[in-house]
């Protein structure tokens, strides 16, 4: 929200870690160490959900051999990808991306040959510049829907607003480059908010509604403890978290500091600044094989199965370093997924472009 300002805009801003960026050698796949398996995960809409197809039709992406609506692999791994990196206080994948100078994607990798050091994101999910190779050592399927009619109908149309703030230009959209955009949820949103009629921008959209689900595994090897253990809490996040909303964050209106208390959720796809793009990821199955080496000559031991009220233990230990940190990045990371029908930060949306025009170096409310 810009002081002196009643809206929230949809975005905000969670700063990234200032400790140096860890560099590690990487685990190449033929040496078959570290932790292998497959996790088998549900993806369930909150809000209307769009993943947009190429045909730049407003409609979601629809499989050329079953036209049923899919998430594409490169999606999903997209967005646990970029947790991952703020989380794990690593680089950015992208040449061009907003980013410090310490997060840009030159600086994921130092040296080369037998001295080659990759920090955690690359390492886990892959690295591309300038020649230099890493293929990753994780895997998305696809998204497979798992109902159909009348749930995974297209809904609309939604007339909405289309293009975003300049960097350059809006210092109360774009504040520095320490930090990584997030969008707030619109708890229960059954629509999505419709362009003001001053706006002139705008294109029409069929989202899926609230309730989809899909189905898609994650299949990974040679990883260590603290890569799989910040994967995990990248897909399932925390079920109850605290965050206390200050009077200052809250806007001119605020008597007092607001406690919200419910689970995270994240936020996929398009249509994310008008309420949209609201998921639940969980976790259902986690299969790890004990032995890669065995496996491949077919001697293996029975795979390690975590499934129910096992699997939630599992997950809690493993996720528990994660879980008990503090620190900024945390704490503002909390204060955005949270998914809390008593959230406070209302209207969500997009000024005029004529605000744009008059308020560029209006500063921003803290998250916090």
């Amino acid at each position: 929200m810009p002081k002196g300002e009643k809206f929230w805009n949809p975005y905000r801003w969670v700063p990234v870690s200032q400790h140096e960026v860890a560099r590690e050698k990487p685990a190449y796949r033929h040496r078959w160490e570290g932790l292998a398996g497959r996790l088998d995960c549900t993806l369930e809409a909150l809000t209307p959900l769009l993943i947009g197809s190429s045909k730049g039709d407003g409609r979601f992406i629809r499989s050329g051999r079953t036209n049923r609506p899919f998430i594409p692999g490169t999606s999903l791994k997209g967005l646990i990808r970029s947790l991952f990196e703020l989380i794990g206080n690593a680089c950015i994948p992208f040449p061009n991306g907003y980013a410090d100078e310490r997060h840009k994607l030159t600086q994921a990798a130092t040296g080369n040959g037998e001295n080659w050091r990759l920090d955690i994101a690359a390492r886990t999910f892959g690295y591309l510049n300038r020649g230099q190779v890493f293929a990753g050592l994780i895997r998305f399927t696809d998204g497979v829907l798992m109902n159909s009619a009348p749930e995974a109908k297209e809904i609309g149309p939604f007339k909405i607003v289309v293009g975003q703030p300049r960097p350059e230009e809006h210092t109360p959209f774009y504040p520095d480059r320490q930090r990584r955009k997030f969008y707030h949820h619109h708890v229960g949103a059954t629509g999505l908010v419709p362009a003001p009629s001053i706006i002139t921008q705008t294109r029409t959209v069929y989202p899926l509604p609230a309730g989809v689900r899909f189905h898609f595994q994650v299949h990974f090897e040679n990883l260590r403890e603290e890569e799989f253990h910040l994967l995990l809490y990248c897909l399932v996040l925390e079920e109850e978290v605290r965050v206390t909303l200050s009077k200052e964050a809250l806007g001119p209106n605020a008597q007092e500091p607001v406690t919200l208390t419910g689970p995270l959720r994240h936020k996929l796809g398009a249509c994310k600044p008008q309420g949209g793009g609201s998921v639940h990821i969980r976790i259902d199955r986690m299969v790890l094989y004990p032995d890669l080496a065995e496996r491949y000559r077919a001697r293996a031991q029975a795979a390690q199965i975590w499934e129910g009220e096992q699997l939630q233990a599992e997950l809690r230990r493993r996720t528990q370093a994660i879980v008990s940190r503090q620190d900024a990045t945390m704490q503002h990371l909390r204060a955005m997924l949270i998914y809390c029908p008593e959230d406070p930060r209302k209207p969500i949306e997009y000024p005029s472009y004529q605000w744009f025009q008059d308020d560029r170096g209006t500063p921003l409310k803290p998250t916090l």
